[in-house]
């Protein structure tokens, strides 16, 4: 579900973005791994968010990750940027059929839809075999397998080849670098608007202030993509580091500038990923979690916890999960753990098994316990992060505010075969305690509340003044 809207122009960052939904290649024939719930992202636009991955019902849910919530992936880097590993090796007829037949199989077995999303499975099988038998190419051999995945109409299922896979391992590790300007930017009818600004990045350095307007690159205005190539504005940006590009800015009742920007390699913590502060005037602390893709999430939240207590008592909370796409199904749990002593918030489900998603208990933090929240949820809101607000409000933790999540929910499971290539394969999903399902609805809020609040101080945004609302004596 193409529901991200975020966009980042340092390739460098779309690196850490994208580590949420790699997981490193396994070996064996076709080893199964759960992973962290997903989500998907279009020109720089960050990865979609994921579905959300869980762990077979036997075992405690692994982190799930969401895979790149579904936004348009960043520009794949050319095989000479990439490691030895990201060549196609040739593969016998045999070794084909091989990897075919368990991809097939395994679709067939633990696919969470036994009706194939309408797809006579057997018959796909039947049109695709003799293909594979005469795709002596290995690109066109794997091109088959991902087109007859992307035939069950799945936003969330997916093949990705032994090159791809090595891509998103260089990039998770590292290894696969690009210099960028440290920002992060939403569409805007003048240009680019600049979200956040990666402290003492690039773009900060250089004089480019949040909320300024990208209207040019190099001179050319953002508006003629046709001049920017097929990399698009993002291609424009990016570039060696120590390198520098020129932007046109303009900040909202001034004259346009030229700002020069040294393009730089952006760590993949150069974006808090868990920030809060006490809205001015007010006794009110907002906590807003980028996505539960960290293992050490649970402790940043608790220490961002303490800062605002440092401040004196609050009389309420906001919690901000807006366009976070996801994460580790076992950390959106420790981190409800934070606010809440236990319970249930629903389960996983696939065609055979059901797992309780417990909330793990005594872990409340101290002065949190009764506090009156409320949870600002947006269509950007996937996967685990969906989960989080329905559990709040199942656990009648939180009211929400803002619009209905993205629907994305689904739990994947991650196969990896012996040639390199792997399957996210969607065979869980999540219910809520009364067996409902919220793929393809999602959560609605409390309060709908539509609006464009990346374009407003906190002080301003129309969602928190609602949520403000909500808490009453709180203000």
């Amino acid at each position: 579900m193409n529901r991200t809207l975020a966009r980042c122009f340092a390739l460098a960052m779309a690196v850490a973005l994208l580590t949420q939904c790699a997981a490193p290649a396994l070996p064996s024939v076709s080893t199964s791994t759960t992973v962290p719930a997903s989500t998907a992202a279009g020109a720089a636009v960050l990865p979609s968010p994921l579905p959300a991955a869980t762990q077979p019902p036997s075992a405690t849910p692994a982190p799930s990750p969401t895979l790149a919530p579904s936004p348009t992936p960043p520009p794949t880097p050319t095989l000479a940027q990439l490691s030895p590993t990201a060549t196609l090796a040739p593969l016998s007829a045999d070794e084909r059929a091989r990897i075919f037949e368990r991809l097939w199989d395994l679709v067939r077995q633990r696919y969470l839809y036994p009706n194939y999303r309408g797809l006579n499975w057997a018959a796909i099988h039947d049109e695709y075999a003799p293909k594979v038998a005469a795709a002596d190419d290995p690109a066109a051999f794997y091109a088959l397998l991902s087109q007859m995945i992307d035939r069950l109409g799945d936003d969330h299922t997916r093949f990705e080849t032994p090159q791809e896979v090595a891509e998103e391992a260089a990039r998770s590790t590292g290894v696969l670098t690009y210099g960028g300007i440290g920002v992060t930017i939403r569409d805007d009818p003048a240009g680019a608007l600049v979200t956040r600004l990666a402290p003492g990045g690039p773009a900060d350095m250089a004089g480019v202030r949040l909320r300024d307007v990208i209207v040019a690159i190099g001179g050319v205005p953002i508006s003629d993509t046709a001049s920017f190539g097929s990399a698009g504005p993002e291609g424009a940006v990016r570039g060696d580091p120590g390198t520098t590009v020129v932007l046109t800015v303009r900040t909202r009742g001034e004259a346009p500038r030229d700002v020069t920007v040294t393009r730089q390699v952006i760590p993949g913590d150069a974006f808090p990923p868990v920030e809060a502060a006490r809205l001015p005037g007010t006794r009110v602390g907002v906590l807003a979690i980028e996505s539960f893709d960290r293992e050490d999430l649970v402790t940043l939240v608790r220490d961002r916890l303490d800062d605002l207590l440092a401040g004196g008592a609050l009389s309420g909370l906001i919690v901000d999960v807006r366009d976070n796409g996801g994460g580790y199904i076992e950390v959106m749990l420790e981190t409800l753990a934070l606010f809440i002593d236990g319970g249930s918030i629903g389960s996983s489900a696939s065609r055979r098994s059901r797992s309780d998603l417990a909330i793990p208990g005594g872990e409340v933090v101290p002065g949190f316990a009764d506090l009156p929240i409320v949870v600002l949820i947006n269509e950007g809101t996937a996967s685990a992060a969906e989960m989080f607000a329905a559990g709040m409000r199942v656990r009648g933790r939180g009211r929400l505010v803002g619009a209905t999540t993205a629907g994305n929910t689904e739990n994947l499971v991650l196969h990896n075969f012996d040639d390199g290539s792997r399957l996210w394969l969607a065979e869980y999903a999540y219910r809520l305690p009364d067996g409902s399902l919220i793929e393809d609805v999602g959560v609605r809020p409390d309060r709908e509340v539509r609006a464009q609040w990346w374009r407003f101080e906190p002080i301003d945004d129309p969602q928190i003044k609602a949520a403000l609302a909500l808490l009453g004596a709180a203000r």
